[in-house]
């Protein structure tokens, strides 16, 4: 669905919005902070599958997508580089080779004038259907975008060392909210976990859902099988059939016997908040009666721009209420969600709704409901400060490639369990 509400046109102006999703938190002593954060868990970080390593720590990244327009150009990665490890196509099959097909240049990667790599070129870029339309430097200019593999085909993968740290937002934990979820898992009883999103959580623009090479899981998958690994447990994906909901893995993952994680993900592409609260009984009801629900996680606003921010929030609030009454006991995280393409015609009040879940989420935990905001609109802001939005997009609009997913990834493990709770070798 199209977002029709003036864009918001300059990054600064966009991380000022979002940055009061976290104001509260940033007023807050660093104990409070951490008041959720410590519940420590026996497992290794590097035991966790390379997908769900912290790319917001550490001093390498594995794996992070740039798209080159013209031969000759420089782009910056998340963090300066001290050395390039590799360059690869998209799906990894393809190695490029340093001072041939790129060079590293004051921190930043730079494809050569002769170089193997893929590279878009500037016209094609801007010659665009007029679906995306992006105003830069007081000019509106139609923008290459598509689905599928149409931004992949031309973004390589990085692997990278750094000597410097991550100075963007960084998602509070709050593990010891979900007390009740943690137990189950200690004491080996089965759990649910309910996804309700729009595009984003069904999959989009993952390779697995869209079905080509490398085939990386979307990061509802990932987080999920992520806890499996910690606690031994095996996934069942609930295949539910229902009209435009996403793939699941056709077999169980098995990660140990202790219990079963069923997965329940009935997210479609297209669904504002309003379209969560009017599928509710079809798309949510009869899986939560028949499996019960311990955590219930949703991404819903991506569509919601050109709607007031206040009317979203209300809206997540009715979907938490009925689950509610289906499963009192159950957690919640809300995703805020990503920034639809900055200073495009499909930019709107989506950069506004993360304070007023942050908000709804305190007034929940004030009631005693565990409830937290995986914020993904102010994680999306943070990157945009170092990275082009082309370079990590599946879709140039809104949708994540495999590296943004595993971005989110990241900051919902965060959220839920906390790199610093795992076990770090000496």
């Amino acid at each position: 669905m199209k977002i029709f509400i003036k864009a918001l046109t300059l990054l600064p102006v966009i991380a000022a919005a979002v940055c009061g999703a976290s104001c509260d938190l940033a007023k807050d002593s660093e104990a409070k902070r951490n008041m959720y954060a410590n519940r420590p868990l026996n497992y290794r970080e590097e035991d966790l599958s390379w997908e769900l390593r912290n790319v917001f720590s550490g001093d390498r990244v594995r794996n992070e997508t740039v798209m080159f327009i013209n031969k000759g150009d420089t782009k910056e990665l998340l963090y300066k580089i001290d050395g390039i490890v590799s360059v690869t196509s998209y799906d990894g099959s393809v190695t490029y080779a340093e001072g041939r097909d790129y060079e590293l240049v004051d921190g930043m990667i730079r494809i050569t004038e002769n170089s193997a790599m893929p590279c878009i070129t500037g016209a094609k870029y801007y010659s665009g259907d007029g679906t995306l339309i992006i105003d830069g430097d007081g000019m509106q200019r139609a923008v290459y975008w598509g689905e599928g593999t149409a931004m992949t085909d031309y973004q390589v993968n990085v692997e990278y060392t750094h000597s410097d740290s991550w100075n963007g937002y960084r998602q509070q934990c709050f593990t010891a909210v979900y007390d009740r979820l943690y137990g189950k898992f200690e004491k080996g009883e089965d759990v649910t976990v309910v996804f309700y999103g729009d595009s984003c959580t069904y999959g989009a623009a993952s390779s697995f859902a869209y079905g080509y090479s490398p085939h990386q899981y979307s990061y509802a998958i990932l987080v999920t099988n992520a806890l499996a690994d910690i606690f031994g447990y095996t996934v069942r994906y609930e295949k539910t059939g229902l009209p435009g909901t996403g793939p699941a893995p056709d077999k169980d993952y098995q990660a140990g016997g202790r219990g079963t994680i069923t997965y329940v993900n009935n997210s479609v592409g297209g669904w504002t908040t309003a379209d969560g609260v009017n599928n509710f009984e079809e798309y949510v009801k009869p899986y939560i009666e028949k499996h019960g629900c311990d955590l219930f996680i949703v991404d819903l606003g991506g569509n919601d721009g050109g709607m007031p921010p206040e009317k979203t929030a209300d809206n997540d609030k009715t979907i938490i209420d009925m689950v509610r009454g289906l499963a009192p006991e159950s957690g919640f995280i809300i995703m805020s969600t990503l920034l639809n393409r900055p200073g495009s015609n499909w930019a709107g009040n989506d950069a506004l709704q993360e304070p007023l879940l942050v908000r709804l989420s305190e007034e929940l935990r004030a009631e005693g409901v565990p409830c937290a905001v995986c914020g993904i609109t102010s994680m999306t802001a943070s990157v945009l400060v170092h990275k082009k939005f082309e370079d990590f997009s599946g879709n140039n609009i809104n949708h994540p490639n495999d590296f943004w997913a595993r971005l989110y990834a990241n900051t919902l493990f965060e959220t839920l369990v906390g790199y610093g709770n795992l076990t770090r070798s000496s």
